[in-house]
């Protein structure tokens, strides 16, 4: 509850402004002291320091006999209110939630990880070249499965590319922004500047990030593309090269063969 009257949930270690939210009671301005409060007939609501209901988050109205509420914000960070019925075994059924979108909660898929609803249910995803710290474990989030090199490291051992994840919104956290009017600008500019290890591409805007991304969420309504710099080991890029080289050389050795040996062919049937 914050010092304005306005209930609001946050991801952990977040700051309490607007951008962070992702779910409020819209009660700003009732003033201090609001408090939340459950009715044994399931009635929530919020009242204000002289005890005034300023909003009813769900009616009253349920059953009181044999019947217990309960309100709890879950593992899958959504505030819900739940009905007991103690005659049998415990039933258990929801009544309300702060929200039906499952990937509304931010920080739900861990750093570098974004959702999707899939009928209804999240589908945390790794963003290209990661993959899960922990199988089964969605909220661990997802790390490189590639090395990266520093900066200041004079060995280039790793070439990069960018994949693109579409649609999808992230924690702003840019570095620098670039006015530039194609994707691929900014891919080429992220993939030119050694310290960009992702970049945010919207209506003209090139906006240049350090991992690790947060917040992730595919929302289909917003064009923002993300795109990830992905590496890709010199060495094998090297042995492709090496092996074209190689199967070039074969070529090159065999025609020689072929026109050394038709002139022979040709000196024999002179002499002849």
């Amino acid at each position: 509850m914050q010092t304005d009257g306005n209930l609001v949930q946050y991801p952990v270690d977040t700051p309490d402004i607007r951008s962070y939210s992702y779910w409020a009671s819209d009660t700003y301005g009732s003033g201090y002291n609001v408090s939340l409060n459950l009715d044994n007939d399931g009635h929530l609501y919020l009242v204000n320091s002289t005890g005034s209901n300023i909003k009813d988050l769900i009616k009253e109205g349920y059953h009181t006999n044999g019947t217990i509420y309960l309100i709890k914000i879950d593992s899958d960070g959504i505030f819900r209110l739940y009905s007991y019925r103690l005659n049998q075994n415990w039933n258990q059924s929801i009544l309300w939630s702060s929200t039906d979108d499952k990937c509304a909660p931010k920080g739900l898929c861990g750093l570098n990880g974004y959702c999707v609803n899939e009928d209804k249910e999240p589908d945390c995803r790794c963003l290209p070249g990661f993959a899960p710290v922990m199988d089964g474990n969605f909220t661990a989030g997802c790390e490189r499965n590639f090395s990266s090199e520093s900066c200041k490291s004079n060995h280039e051992t790793i070439r990069y590319t960018i994949q693109a994840v579409e649609n999808t919104e992230w924690e702003n956290m840019t570095y620098s922004t670039l006015s530039l009017t194609t994707r691929e600008a900014c891919e080429t500019a992220c993939l030119e500047d050694c310290n960009c290890e992702a970049a945010m591409f919207k209506d003209g805007q090139c906006m240049k990030q350090k991992l690790p991304l947060r917040f992730g969420r595919r929302n289909l309504a917003n064009s923002n593309v993300a795109l990830i710099k992905v590496g890709i080991p010199a060495s094998s890029s090297n042995e492709s090269r090496k092996h074209d080289v190689s199967e070039n050389g074969k070529e090159k050795q065999q025609m020689t063969i072929l026109i050394i040996g038709r002139s022979l062919i040709g000196f024999a049937i002179i002499c002849w």
